[in-house]
């Protein structure tokens, strides 16, 4: 018995071992075929890339420059580019410095003679004209008008010249303005006999205006134009006055743009409501242009105010609803229009209670920026009011956390105010609370009231409170009055700068904004966006029912019969337009004036700051960034600002910690020291020794991910900090222009007649250059003789590569590689921006539209993602060329490429620097043709394992882990680890793939908003609360009269559970209303079959929100040792051999055959990597958690005007100083 027992165990387990041998023979015989593909693939693969792009001869053609190889000194690049942009900040703070003088002089001896509104006075409105069209009578009229206003200008000046520290004082300044008048001829002026001023009113509605190129818009240069904001009435007796007296400040504007031909736009904002705008410009109709108030620009509120510390204590009572909810609503988001980065604030709501606005900032004041001022306007329209407001409670609270900010000196350290905003005053309050928290503290908290009520009483309390505290009263009762009223507090705060006018000014730097774009424009443009869709979708469904019906549209003008609709228009990209804008305030010098005269300002558009950064010496992977003193981003080459073509919401509120992501392990969010520190010194303008990080970065719009260190070097540029980053394996070795020869003039001339060919967009190779493209502007510099090193290295590259527009007689090998595999395009990229390439459309029968053609999407050289990946992976292995296939493209498709790309570089001993990039586009069916080929072949009689046979499928994979090949058409372009998982947990697990998580701060979720109940609703919860709190009280009463009672033991609990049932029965209900709200009323109770069809059409409303997401990206290991296939010896129940991998020789590809027949390999549940992006959600808000966790270093840069000793006595003198209107 026990021999038969051995003898059976002793059968298993040779069978056993020969199944596990058998498995072993498969795998073996498949990791063989495996590889004898991947060589094959290889071979085909390279004689096609390596004679189509003609690799050798782009070697040959640069290896002269081999002799010409240096080292860069990245210290003296980055004090090179800081210099130049120094040297334009200068430029560009003179110019706005006159503007401030000359309206400061022209202001203190202005005509003080008023100008009613019924005057004959009349001016050139933005907004008002009707004809722009240049004839030649009207272009020779306005010139003889701004002739005789000059001669008006110039004989009333002569003899003013009293105002002191003025450099307008000078007559011979003041002269110079006239030079260009006085050198018209046959135009003298006589001052005594002037000629009149004023015309008709028609004659300032037709102003020629001429297309600029350096404006993007039409323009009249000979002139400004007055523009003003919404709610100003532009027959105002003080409008008129200072649109009179200002007319003059064109004199400095022409000086200024004939002094710095880069100016774009120069103006001068008044607090009165209008702005002076050079050049002349017709304002655009568009919604949310003509919404512009200047007034609310960070530009305009710093240079116009120090900085502020403001805490909004908002009333919350139980009669702010309806009308006076919508004012107290409309004011708060006024208030925070005018805040910006250098600004701290928070909202305390109170009634007889106190409570943060955001949960999360409690007892505290946090940045005023983009990100958590939408928080706040978020949260405006949500809060609930109830009980009655106790002033002395909101107003103890607010002084409590502006003493604490003031101690720990977190916060904008300078002016500090508490806005008070109130229906009335419900109970009495202690006027000691301001002696004893600001008077005898020497006034640091400035208060500033605004009623929504009528109440006489409470208006004398209120006004009381504000001029006794150095502060501002208005009445709100009307919406249309809130703007201009609550403004008055940017006045008063304006005082001690004004009364500090002997004092040196700074000038002020916004941080970046979008020209004329409101900041509430994501928002807007996004519902314009569902509003097109919502359109879309109703309109679709209504087609279809006319169509059942059979029904004829007969109106040519029917919604369903047109094209297009006004709408379509914001479907389109918009242009954004990326600045800065520097300003100063304008002194009012005249005796009675107190508050500033406005703001002086320029605006420095960011391809100003980019026109001067030497990208041929940074190179290819190297760049160059600018943050402000706050730490964020001005400009960056990973800045991502705009979301589905419209602008992020807060696209300018990004740090520079959310864009340099090191390469660690680190959860999101918390930065490495090493990159803190790096912050600190950039936000401190520390000088300090290059800093060396290890960073991650992504290409191919965050589908792939790149490794490697970086060395950063900064200097100071005025209030930014200029950054210059250089890769460290390649970054200092650059080619040395000043010792490559220009090409001679004919050869150059032959080369530029080539049209097969683009240079770099945004690189200047010559100042003076003009023409409508880039190309153009090249030629011209050639033909001027222009002589910078970047277009001698353009022109040397266009000589050495002239060869390339011979493709056109390709040899007789070439001649069958573009009919065998279809090839479509080559092209060359350059280190000096030169882009060439030649199509083959005959032979890959594909045709492209020029607007979408390959050249015109990929113009960028060493900007572009191809050549930027060609680089990095090339310069560790120069045999290799990189393949990719568009992202989840379709096989099905016969004109789906595949794109092959190699970088090439020089040597000289240790240095080696990249110089081009090769690259050829050939037809994917083609390539999967020939694939099929190879992967039938075996080295046996009979094939019995090809990719063919169901349980063996076949991939090729680039070395990110995407498909470049599969049976599967539909999987090309696909991450393999959405197809099969499990293999790719594998390949993680075997080390050919090495996971990262890469983080993305710049993300945008939809999301939807918080709802607001109907008033109707929120009245009748409070109603409903009230009356379950009353029955909670009388609840607890019962059971304590029956405790204390004789009652029966049952009796007493029958009247327990009596009370909390009435109780319980009232706090479902007020539960269901809550949580339920609007939406448990039904809106319309039909239930015709249409209107629930079309409520079902309803689209759910969203919101383009900041959030931070995370996704899983790969590499290849490149210390992997291939062929590979995994080999288990367990039970029958695993999967023996999941994959066999090898790497395709001389390229970035992968060969991946998984085994299907395998039964116990179907199926199988492995760690899901997905590249697709995923929220990370925090266990706070976003901006809350940012706020506490991310408040990182700041630096305030300008000066700090919180207190004058004039001011005290003003309001002394007249409460009219304080708000007071009534007699």
């Amino acid at each position: 018995m026990h021999s038969l027992l051995k003898i059976s165990l002793l059968f298993v387990m040779v069978c056993s071992i020969q199944g596990i041998s058998d498995e072993r023979k498969k795998m073996e015989k498949v990791k063989h075929l495996v590889h004898l593909w991947a060589c094959n693939i290889s071979d085909k693969l390279t004689k096609l890339s390596k004679k189509m792009t003609r690799e050798d001869k782009v070697e040959e053609s640069f290896r002269i420059l081999e002799d010409k190889l240096i080292k860069e000194d990245a210290k003296d690049l980055v004090h090179d580019v800081a210099y130049d942009m120094e040297d334009m900040i200068k430029k560009k703070e003179e110019a706005v410095h006159n503007i401030a003088e000359y309206m400061e002089f022209i202001s203190f001896h202005r005509n003080k003679s008023p100008i009613f509104e019924n005057s004959s006075y009349y001016f050139f409105n933005a907004d008002n004209l009707t004809n722009t069209k240049p004839t030649a009578e009207r272009l020779e009229e306005l010139h003889n008008i701004i002739l005789n206003n000059e001669c008006h200008w110039k004989c009333e000046q002569p003899y003013k010249s009293q105002l002191k520290n003025n450099i307008f004082r000078d007559p011979a300044r003041r002269n110079k303005l006239f030079a260009p008048r006085d050198n018209e001829e046959g135009k003298e002026c006589n001052c005594l006999h002037l000629p009149e001023k004023d015309r008709p009113p028609k004659s300032y509605q037709h102003l020629p205006l001429k297309f600029d190129p350096k404006f993007e818009e039409d323009v009249n240069l000979d002139l400004s134009i007055a523009k003003l904001a919404l709610n100003v009435y532009q027959r105002e007796q003080e409008v008129l006055e200072g649109i009179r007296w200002s007319e003059a400040l064109d004199l400095v504007f022409k000086e200024n743009l004939k002094n710095d031909p880069t100016l774009t736009w120069q103006y001068f904002a008044s607090p009165k409501g209008f702005m002076r705008h050079y050049p002349a410009v017709h304002w655009s109709e568009e919604q949310y242009k003509q919404t512009y108030d200047f007034r609310l620009r960070t530009w305009y509120t710093e240079a116009f105010t120090s900085p502020k510390d403001i805490i909004i204590v908002l009333d919350r009572s139980g009669s702010m609803i309806g009308t006076r909810r919508a004012v107290s609503d409309q004011i708060v988001n006024q208030i925070l229009d005018t805040l910006n980065d250098n600004d701290f604030v928070n909202i305390y709501t109170f009634t007889n209670t106190t409570e943060p606005l955001i949960n999360c900032f409690v007892d505290t004041l946090f940045q005023a920026n983009e990100e958590n001022l939408r928080l706040l306007r978020e949260a405006i329209p949500v809060y609930e009011e109830e009980f009655a407001a106790n002033l002395s409670l909101g107003v103890n609270k607010a002084f409590d956390i502006l003493e604490n900010v003031r101690r720990t000196r977190t916060s904008a350290n300078c002016n500090q105010a508490i806005m008070l905003i109130t229906e009335g005053l419900d109970y009495e309050y202690n006027k000691e609370i301001f002696k004893k928290r600001n008077w005898e503290k020497d006034y640091p908290v400035r208060i500033f009231t605004y009623q929504i009520e009528q109440d006489d009483g409470d208006a004398v309390e209120l006004e009381w409170i504000a001029c006794s505290n150095m502060g501002w009263w208005g009445n709100m009762s009307v919406m249309g009055d809130i703007r201009e009223k609550m403004l008055q507090y940017l006045n008063v705060m304006s005082r001690p700068i004004n009364l500090s006018v002997d004092k040196k000014r700074k000038f002020i730097w916004s941080y970046l904004h979008v020209d004329l774009a409101d900041r509430r424009l994501s928002n807007w443009l996004w519902k314009k966006f569902e509003g097109i869709r919502q359109r879309k979708v109703f309109l679709d469904h209504i087609k279809r029912i006319i169509f059942r019906q059979n029904q004829m549209l007969t109106a040519e003008e029917h919604m369903l019969l047109k094209e297009s609709h006004s709408y379509d228009a914001y479907e389109e990209k918009m242009d954004y337009k990326y600045m800065t804008t520097v300003s100063l305030p304008v002194f009012g010098r005249n005796t009675n004036e107190t508050s500033l005269l406005g703001v002086a300002g320029i605006d420095v558009p960011l391809t100003l700051f980019k026109a001067l950064i030497p990208y041929e010496r940074i190179g290819v992977n190297g760049y160059a960034f600018i943050v402000t003193n706050n730490g964020y981003i001005l400009m960056h080459p990973d800045h991502k600002t705009e979301f589905q073509t419209i602008l992020k919401p807060t696209f300018n509120r990004v740090d520079i910690l959310e864009v340099e992501i090191l390469n660690d392990d680190k959860a999101p969010r918390l930065f490495g020291d090493s990159v803190v520190q790096l912050r600190d010194k950039l936000v401190n303008q520390t000088p300090s020794d290059p800093i060396t990080l290890k960073v991650k970065y992504t290409l191919n719009d965050n589908k792939r991910l790149m490794l490697g260190n970086r060395n950063y070097y900064f200097a100071p540029i005025g209030p930014f900090t200029l950054g210059v980053v250089l890769p460290y394996k390649y970054g200092f070795d650059i080619v040395n222009k000043s010792r490559i020869e220009r090409p001679s003039a004919k050869s150059s001339a032959s080369s530029l007649v080539s049209t097969f060919w683009k240079v770099h967009p945004d690189w200047i190779y010559c100042k003076k250059c003009v023409g409508i493209t880039p190309e153009d502007k090249v030629r011209s510099g050639f033909s001027k003789n222009e002589n910078s090193s970047l277009l001698t290295s353009l022109l040397y590259d266009m000589e050495a590569t002239k060869w390339f527009d011979d493709y056109g007689e390709a040899d007789n090998e070439e001649e069958k590689y573009i009919i065998e595999y279809q090839v479509h395009k080559v092209f060359l990229a350059t280190y000096s921006g030169l882009t060439r390439w030649r199509d083959f459309q005959d032979s890959s029968r594909i045709h492209e539209e020029e607007e979408d053609s390959f050249e015109k999407r990929n113009n960028r050289a060493i900007d572009e993602d191809w050549y930027r990946r060609a680089v990095e992976l090339n310069f560790e292995d120069e045999s290799m060329f990189i393949y990719a296939v568009p992202f989840e493209t379709s096989g099905y498709e016969n004109n789906t490429m595949i794109t092959g790309t190699k970088a090439i570089f020089v040597e000289n001993g240790e240095l080696k620097s990249p110089v081009a990039v090769v690259g050829l586009q050939f037809n994917h069916r083609e390539m999967y043709e020939w694939y099929n080929d190879i992967t039938t072949q075996c080295t046996e009689p009979r094939c019995k394992i090809t990719c063919k046979q169901p349980d063996l499928n076949c991939y090729i994979l680039d070395n990110n882990a995407y498909i470049v090949l599969s049976d599967e058409p539909e999987y090309i372009g696909r991450y393999i680890g959405s197809i099969r998982p499990d293999i790719m947990a594998d390949l993680i697990n075997d080390k050919i793939f090495i996971p990262t998580k890469m983080y993305d701060y710049q993300a945008i979720c939809q999301k939807i908003p918080p709802k607001k109940q109907p008033e109707t609703v929120r009245i009748q919860n409070r109603k409903l609360k009230e009356a379950m709190e009353k029955k909670m009280r009388k609840m607890m009463a019962r059971m304590k009269a029956a405790k204390s009672s004789g009652t029966p033991r049952f009796v007493k609990i029958l009247n327990h559970f009596l009370a909390i049932k009435d109780w319980f029965i009232s706090a479902i209900y007020l539960l269901k209303n809550v949580v339920m709200g609007e939406e448990a009323q039904e809106v319309y109770n039909s239930t015709k079959e249409e209107y629930i069809t079309f409520n079902k059409l309803i689209i759910e409303k969203t919101v383009p929100t900041p959030c931070d997401q995370m996704r899983w990206l790969f590499n290849l290991n490149t210390s992997a040792k291939f062929p590979f296939s995994r080999f288990t010896s367990g039970t029958k129940f695993e999967c023996s051999w999941p994959y066999a991998i090898d790497k395709i020789p001389n390229t970035n590809l992968l060969f991946l055959a998984t085994n299907d027949g395998d039964e116990a390999c179907k199926g199988r549940f492995g760690p899901i990597y997905s590249t697709e992006p995923t929220e990370i959600i925090y266990n706070k808000s976003l901006p809350c958690y940012i706020a506490t966790m991310n408040n990182y270093t700041r630096r305030m840069y300008m000066n700090c005007y919180n207190r004058n000793k004039k001011e005290d006595k003003l309001n002394r003198e007249s409460h009219e100083n304080c708000g007071h209107t009534w007699k």
